[in-house]
């Protein structure tokens, strides 16, 4: 099989995600992170595609400024101004507060050094039987990390799991402990190293004044994370490639769309988690 070259221009396409996996394809096949079968290969085939969230563009604003890109996004997505009087032409309030979460950032020395290097590094290899696709927002291999930037509404809550009937943090919940270290395997196996990089988080979050916070991931947790991806990537690779049928979780926005009922259920079969 020839894959595609990956480029920024086409690194989010149906093509790129049909050829490769990706971390946040990953997940969007796994119910405990949040995922639907049924959804992911709506997305995979292009027939369904996910309303926009304003938090979407919230953090794609915040990355472009880390990229250095930030007046071309701006430029190149009018809809952040404002069409109304008397604040016609100006950002919209939640974007003008994404510059106060860029200037905790950029007023932070030791953020500025974990963010330094290479910006958007597109890195590629196989792994677990099939090609897979990571975007490193910062990388710097000269001195062994490489950085990933989140903005976030907050860091301090807890998550409800359904399935463990636990609370969790922020990074379990969403895996971006999955994502550190899919990414540290990945360019591991791309460079040829002999040892995984220490992938590191900056958060910034949305609240008022912004909090941030560094966070660093051990060998251990890439480790116990990668086996996570191993325990269920045979399932994904199956659904995917079309050997198996995907499972509807009949909560999400493509469910929810395209439901038919088909029995009646019991009162007492309503969850409230």
């Amino acid at each position: 099989m020839i894959l595609m070259e990956l480029t920024k221009e086409n690194y989010y396409s149906l093509e790129a995600n049909i050829h490769y996996m990706s971390v946040s394809q990953f997940k969007s096949f796994l119910p405990s992170y949040g995922g639907c079968e049924a959804l992911a290969m709506a997305k995979i085939k292009g027939e369904f595609v996910e309303s926009k969230k304003e938090a979407f563009d919230e953090g794609h604003y915040v990355h472009a400024w880390n990229e250095g890109t930030l007046e071309e996004f701006k430029a190149e997505n009018p809809h952040l101004y404002s069409s109304r009087s008397p604040t016609k032409g100006q950002l919209k309030a939640n974007y003008k507060y994404c510059n106060k979460m860029i200037e905790v950032l950029e007023n932070d020395p030791l953020v500025m050094e974990k963010l330094a290097g290479e910006k958007e590094v597109i890195m590629t290899a196989e792994m677990f039987g099939i090609p897979w696709k990571v975007m490193l927002d910062s990388y710097n291999p000269d001195i062994g990390i490489f950085a990933d930037l989140k903005a976030l509404k907050e860091m301090d809550g807890k998550w409800w799991n359904k399935d463990a009937q636990v609370y969790e943090n922020f990074l379990d919940h969403y895996g971006y402990t999955i994502q550190m270290a899919v990414y540290a395997e990945i360019e591991k196996r791309a460079t040829g190293n002999d040892m995984w990089l220490l992938p590191h988080m900056v958060v910034v979050t949305k609240q008022d004044p912004p909090d941030h916070e560094i966070i660093y991931f051990d060998y251990d947790i890439i480790e116990s994370s990668l086996q996570i991806v191993r325990n269920n990537i045979e399932r994904v690779k199956e659904v995917k490639s079309g050997q198996a049928e995907p499972i509807r979780c009949e909560k999400c926005e493509y469910c929810r769309l395209t439901k038919k009922i088909k029995r009646i259920i019991h009162c007492t079969e309503l969850s409230l988690y």
